[in-house]
Parts: structure tokens; C-alpha cells; sequence
């Protein structure tokens, strides 16, 4: 089960390799990449006003939003989360002549992915391959002693009487009662009629 587990793994990361290596050179993930292209549309029906320096403040229909190019925040809240230029964020931007794309976090850039892939699982040999060295054995943890009157007799699990009948239970249904009086069977020395005078 374990083994199956691991063999998957191994190979999930080789073929998720090789997918990021099909990614353009100076490219992002292809669902960042299709988010941002999501809020260049939007950003399209901003309007934008400056202040001069870093701030300005974006209209996106009755809404109105304050972007810092300096601190890469919005307060839209978006780029700050994700990483990916909001739409007020990218009009700003395109407002100061300055390249959207290349903000947008190094996290989701082809390398990052790479590095993230780059440590492999390792093919390993069978079991009976395996060295194990008694050094490494694991050792029972101490016995600790527990507050209170020790049990005299161990827990027994709830159908444990009923597997072993011959040790603990016995049970009397459809067995035939014998008189220890008399030595007939259907009634006991109780309900015999036969009294025996000493």
C-alpha cells in the first residue's frame, strides 16, 4: 500500500516537471496567467486619477479604490493576498507607463515552480534489500505508574465471552438439566419429587 503510494508520488512529480518546463521562459502559471489576462479586461473600463506620486484612486463603476504603487497594495484587497495585480491595480499602472506584468509575484514564475519540483523521490530496492541495523531498532517507552488501585483482572473486548464459551461463559440454553438427587434429566434436585431419607 505504502510502496503503491510512493511509486505515485514519484511519478506525479516527474510528469508535474515536466508540465512546468512546457511554461513560456519569462511566463507564469498558466491559471495566474489567465486571471491576470481576466483583470486587463476589467481593467479596461477603470478610470484613473493620480495624485502625482505613488497614489492614485481607481473607479470601477460606483466603486472607488486607492492604489500605493509604492507599498503594492490595494485596497480592494486583491494584490496583497493573491500576489496578482487587481484591475484597479494594472490600470494605475498602465497609467504610469510601467509594465503590469512583471509585478505579478514571484511565486508563480517558472523558476519557483522548478525549485519546487527540483528535490526527487528516490527509486528504492525491495525488502528484502532492505539493511536494518539493530542500532536503529525503536525501544518500548518506559513504564510509567499510574495514579490509583490497579485492575485485577484485564479489559475484555465486547464480544470476547462469547468467542472463548469454554473459559468464561457458559451457555445453558438448549442444554438438558440433570437432578443431582435423583439422576434423571429434565428438572433439578429443587423440583425433584423423588426425596431421598437419610
Amino acid at each position: 500500500m505504502l510502496e503503491d503510494i510512493r511509486v505515485k508520488t514519484m511519478e506525479r512529480l516527474a510528469a508535474k516537471e515536466v508540465a512546468v518546463r512546457k511554461w513560456k521562459d519569462d511566463g507564469f502559471s498558466p491559471k495566474s496567467e489567465l486571471l491576470f489576462i481576466q483583470y486587463l479586461k476589467i481593467s479596461k473600463v477603470c478610470k484613473v486619477s493620480g495624485n502625482g506620486d505613488n497614489g492614485y484612486e481607481v473607479t470601477e463603476g460606483a466603486d472607488r479604490h486607492i492604489v500605493n504603487l509604492r507599498e503594492k497594495k490595494c485596497t480592494c484587497r486583491t494584490w496583497d493576498l493573491t500576489g496578482i495585480l487587481c484591475p484597479h491595480a494594472i490600470k494605475a499602472m498602465e497609467h504610469k507607463k510601467m509594465i503590469p506584468k512583471k509585478e505579478i509575484h514571484w511565486y508563480y514564475s517558472k523558476e519557483a515552480a522548478l525549485a519546487v519540483y527540483k528535490h526527487k523521490l528516490q527509486p528504492v530496492r525491495g525488502e528484502p534489500f532492505w539493511k536494518c541495523d539493530p542500532l536503529h531498532a525503536i525501544e518500548p517507552p518506559e513504564l510509567v505508574k499510574l495514579v490509583g488501585r490497579p485492575k485485577l483482572m484485564r479489559e475484555r473486548e465486547k464480544d470476547e465471552a462469547v468467542k472463548r464459551q469454554g473459559v468464561w461463559k457458559q451457555i445453558r440454553k438448549g442444554k438438558m438439566m440433570t437432578c443431582s438427587n435423583c439422576g434423571e434429566q429434565n428438572h433439578n434436585a429443587r423440583g425433584c419429587e423423588k426425596v431421598i431419607f437419610i
